[in-house]
This record gives structure tokens, sequence and C-alpha cells, in this order.
């Protein structure tokens, strides 16, 4: 990790945004599939993509683990503000703004719906978006 105090609490921020990107995304799946009858062909296939997105948050987890392991007990970085206190980078705040937006109208439509798939696949557009801007921040450091 960088010794750039600014790049330090950026991928610290970002981290811990694409971690509740992914837990929301878990959340809206699995929501999306109990709207689904069991006996359906698209129940199975709505499971694994609950247990794929699952995956990414474990992950995620790890490599947030990891980050924070890099900088706890650095006298440097003992100043940086919390998580909290500190506001996303510009080019990822946008992104996050839209993903927002999409959640809340995925949790207005009907789970079993094609508006509600519709929804998902900008969901997954906006996390991979997301994750490029994330990982091209990781890579200035």
């Amino acid at each position: 990790m960088s010794d750039d105090p600014t790049a330090t609490r950026d991928a610290l921020r970002g981290a811990s945004d694409g971690l509740l990107i992914a837990i929301r995304e878990v959340d809206a799946r699995e929501r999306m599939k109990r709207g689904v009858r069991p006996g359906d062909p698209d129940f199975a296939p709505l499971a694994r993509e609950v247990r794929i997105a699952a995956e990414a948050v474990l992950t995620l987890a790890r490599q947030e683990e990891a980050r924070a392991e890099e900088t706890t007990g650095s006298t440097g970085r003992a100043g940086l503000p919390t998580i909290n206190e500190s506001t996303p980078r510009p080019d990822l705040a946008g992104i996050l703004d839209e993903w927002r937006a999409v959640e809340r109208r995925l949790g207005a439509a009907d789970p079993a719906s094609s508006e509600a798939q519709g929804l998902m696949e900008q969901f997954e557009t906006l996390r991979d978006r997301y994750a490029q801007a994330l990982e091209a921040l990781h890579r200035k450091e």
C-alpha cells in the first residue's frame, strides 16, 4: 500500500464501499429468488447467482482484511479519518449514486419480473465498473 495517506484513505474507503455493494447484491438476488416458486425453472439458476454473489463478498472481505492488516499499526496512517468520515473519490461516488438508484428501483420491482432481471443486469454492470475504477486506483498506489 502506498505511503500517501490520501491514497490509503481512498483505498480503504473504496474497499469498504465495494464490500457493501457486494453485500447488497447478495440481498437483492436473494430477495429476487424468494419471489420465485421452487418448482420454477428459474429458481435453481437464481440460487446459483446468490451463491456466486456471496462468494464475491467473501473474496472482497479477504481483500479488505489484507488492506486493513497493511494499514494497522502504521504510525504514518494513525491520523487517517474513519471510513465513515471519508468521502468517496468523485469517480467512485458517481458509480455509487447510480448503483443506489438501481437498488431503489429493484426494491420496488416485482422480483419475478423482467424489469427486476434487467435491473440486476444493470446492478452487475455498475458493480463491474466500480471494480474497474477501484482497480485503477490500486494500480496508482
